[in-house]
């Protein structure tokens, strides 16, 4: 997964360059490093869902979005900004402190290892299909290495560092996510920065009880998941954490809001 992974980085570092007119290796060395991981992903069986060797077919645009009834409800998180209050529910239980993504939520369905279905909250029952649009987003792998139904819940967000370089009626990286995700046409969605982040196995991944070991095997899969901090015994959580969570977000561009 690594040497794939780091693959991918050189590829795309040197297609990047040579876009912008700075090549720095020749095209026969690119197409070598290009076959290998051609030859590594068919081994593998799974390729990771920024490789070069993922051809982006457009669909073409729907007329109207469908409403689909999702398997499993999707609801809205309780809030609370009492520390007291979270540490007395979870105070005898292991728990993981992740950061709440300020986007859309969106549900994504696979099946025998690939991308079947990709549908947003809605008002927690019914819903918009968008697998048009998730096709289309680098974020979102099209093809893993779990040949078992999996269903995996996450945000559609915007960065904002993506945010700040588009031009737009949008007020803030929340709407902008929200309202790309849900275009018609998904080539017009395609040139929106928008990030799938994961955190929450709905269906899948049995073998494994703690959710810090689904999102760990997320992303072994290619998923971009949530910031996290786990802790296998029973601890207080505290204003340190809070922070740290929050210092990882700030990092990483993401915009949350709890």
């Amino acid at each position: 997964h690594e040497l794939m992974k780091e693959l991918v980085e050189k590829l795309n570092k040197a297609t990047k360059a040579y876009d912008a007119g700075h090549p720095y290796i020749s095209d026969t060395d690119w197409d070598k490093l290009y076959y290998k991981l051609e030859e590594m992903e068919k081994e593998l069986g799974y390729t990771l869902p920024d490789s070069p060797t993922q051809k982006v077919i457009y669909q073409a645009a729907v007329l109207e979005l469908n409403k689909v009834n999702h398997n499993h409800r999707m609801l809205s998180l309780a809030k609370t900004k009492d520390l007291n209050e979270v540490n007395r529910l979870f105070k005898d239980f292991p728990n993981i402190v992740m950061c709440k993504m300020d986007g859309l939520t969106l549900s994504l369905l696979y099946e025998d290892g690939r991308l079947k279905r990709a549908e947003t909250r809605g008002d927690g029952e019914i819903g918009e299909d968008v697998t048009h649009n998730a096709m289309v987003i680098p974020s979102i792998p099209k093809k893993i290495p779990y040949k078992e139904r999996l269903i995996v819940d996450g945000e559609i967000i915007c960065k904002y560092n993506d945010f700040d370089v588009f031009s737009g009626n949008y007020k803030n990286p929340r709407n902008f996510a929200a309202g790309s995700i849900r275009l018609l046409d998904p080539k017009e969605c395609s040139t929106r920065s928008l990030t799938f982040v994961a955190w929450e196995v709905i269906e899948g991944l049995n073998s494994f009880t703690k959710l810090s070991e689904k999102l760990y095997n997320l992303d072994r899969f290619g998923f971009t998941v949530v910031p996290y901090i786990s802790y296998s015994i029973v601890a207080e959580i505290d204003k340190y954490v809070i922070e740290t969570i929050k210092e990882l977000a700030n990092e990483l561009y993401y915009p949350i809001d709890g």
